[in-house]
Formats: structure tokens, sequence, C-alpha cells
């Protein structure tokens, strides 16, 4: 298997993050949000590869979610425990553990 990155020419990554910390107010509905995205168009993150916000988003239905994120939780635990506990509970709803665990595609 190989990332679209490498497979589709032209393609830099398969989503966007919306930085929601970077839109006005709280949009509940698709109208909202495009609302919101049309007025503070920089809350887009593309996760461009090598630049500042690149990011690799792992949905917890992926089937090796669960590993991925406990070796994240088992990392952060020495710096902020809470947060580490946090992580584990996304743990025990990813990968085999989601009731939607698929191979990545």
């Amino acid at each position: 298997m190989k990332s679209e990155r490498n497979v589709i020419k032209n393609v830099n990554n398969k989503y966007a993050v919306i930085n929601l910390r970077k839109v006005d107010g709280n949009p509940q509905t698709p109208q909202e949000l495009l609302e919101a995205i049309s007025k503070n168009p920089e809350s887009v993150e593309f996760g461009l590869e090598s630049s500042q916000d690149e990011f690799w988003l792992i949905k917890l239905r992926d089937k090796y979610a669960a590993v991925a994120l406990q070796a994240y939780a088992d990392a952060a635990r020495a710096d902020d425990p809470e947060y580490a506990d946090m992580v584990d509970q996304k743990v025990k709803r990813a990968g085999p553990n989601s009731a939607f665990c698929k191979a990545p595609d």
C-alpha cells in the first residue's frame, strides 16, 4: 500500500484540517462552518509536506490506530500524565476496538 501523495500526481494530502480555534463563533452546521471558513481562510491547514503545519491524520477506525495512539500516550506520559490518560481513552475506541475498524485506504 502506498500513500496517495506518492501515487496520484498533484495530490499533496488526502485531508485538510480546519483549525476551529481560528474561526469566529462555534459553527454547528456545514453552512455555518462554510461561512466561518470564508471569513477566516487561514483556519484551513493543508498539511503540506515539510510545512510548519504538516500532519498525518489517523482516524480511530484505522486498523493500526490503537497501537499508534498507545505509543503516543506512552511517550507523552512522562511530560503530562493527564494528557496521556486522555489519549488512553481514545485507544479504547481505536483500531480493533472500533466497531468501524478497517484497513487504511
